[in-house]
């Protein structure tokens, strides 16, 4: 409409100005074919308004004041559009969205606040449904995420001891926030990407308690893991004292075997020839013995 209506302006003041003229000093006004010209201007306004650029990644919405929001959009490029057209233009590029200081109450009846970082995008899909609920991004910003964000936080919170939350819970905590805002999102029609926790705080006193707990949690950790260590080199010990002791079991029942292989072995005839070698050998340092004696007499 604005376009229109500055056409005819424009159109007007031409079409008047060509239609003067001095004339013996005086101005004057006549109509001239001249000023059929100044239809022009108003084609020219027409038509470089009857075309739109939608930039990359994003979409136009167009409203119409007689028809109303169309339910197609516009794609990126060029795009054309009458003068009683107006174009929302919606980015579906991941905006990051900041929410600070987020309350909720703990099951047991603390309070912690909460701020973090949401990435989300409006899919060219959903554009449209988008923008008739907000209109504008910044309006999903500042009446969407943040009271979203604060039933999510609330849903959560409650089912948890604030120590839970800032301690040994904490990442069960934060992947169920993540899934309550993700699904409250899709239901808006926004696509979610992440969401990242920048910072809690349950104030002084209960973060002072927490961290004298983890520091004892921490020191009866150390003492376990020092009994637990002498326990398993004691027992080391033991082991290996039983294992010399069998081996050395082993060794004497190997030779106790062996004795008792070689006595079964020993036959009577083995013996016999046994004790003849012995009565040979002997006799042989009996005469070797005699024949030394001999021969020291005769010197």
């Amino acid at each position: 409409m604005f376009t229109i209506v500055f056409g005819l302006v424009v159109t007007a003041f031409i079409y008047a100005a060509l239609g003067l003229q001095f004339k013996g000093g005086d101005l004057i006004y006549k109509h001239r074919p001249k000023q059929y010209l100044a239809f022009l201007a108003f084609a020219l306004i027409w038509g470089i308004n009857s075309f739109i650029s939608v930039p990359a990644n994003s979409v136009g919405i167009v409203f119409n004041q007689f028809s109303g929001v169309r339910d197609d959009v516009m794609q990126e490029g060029f795009n054309f559009k009458t003068p009683f057209d107006k174009v929302y233009i919606i980015s579906t590029e991941v905006r990051t969205k900041q929410v600070a200081g987020v309350s909720g109450q703990t099951k047991d009846a603390q309070w912690i606040s909460i701020t973090m970082d949401i990435k989300y995008r409006v899919s060219k899909a959903n554009a449209f449904e988008v923008f008739k609920q907000f209109k504008t991004l910044d309006n999903v910003d500042s009446t969407l995420l943040s009271p979203l964000v604060q039933r999510a936080i609330e849903s959560v919170t409650t089912r948890y001891n604030i120590i839970d939350i800032l301690g040994e819970q904490r990442n069960a905590v934060y992947v169920e926030i993540e899934n309550a805002v993700k699904e409250k999102l899709s239901e808006s029609g926004i696509e979610f990407f992440s969401l990242v926790l920048t910072d809690t705080d349950a104030g002084a006193a209960i973060e002072g308690a927490i961290e004298k707990q983890a520091v004892a949690k921490k020191d009866t950790e150390t003492a376990t893991e020092i009994q637990r260590r002498a326990e398993i080199e004691a027992q080391t010990k033991v082991l290996q004292s039983e294992a010399a002791a069998k081996v050395k079991l082993i060794e004497a029942q190997a030779e106790s075997d062996a004795n008792r292989l070689l006595t079964k072995s020993i036959t009577p005839e083995i013996l016999q020839q046994m004790e003849m070698e012995a009565r040979i050998k002997w006799g042989w340092v009996t005469i070797q013995g005699a024949g030394s004696l001999i021969v020291d007499a005769n010197k």
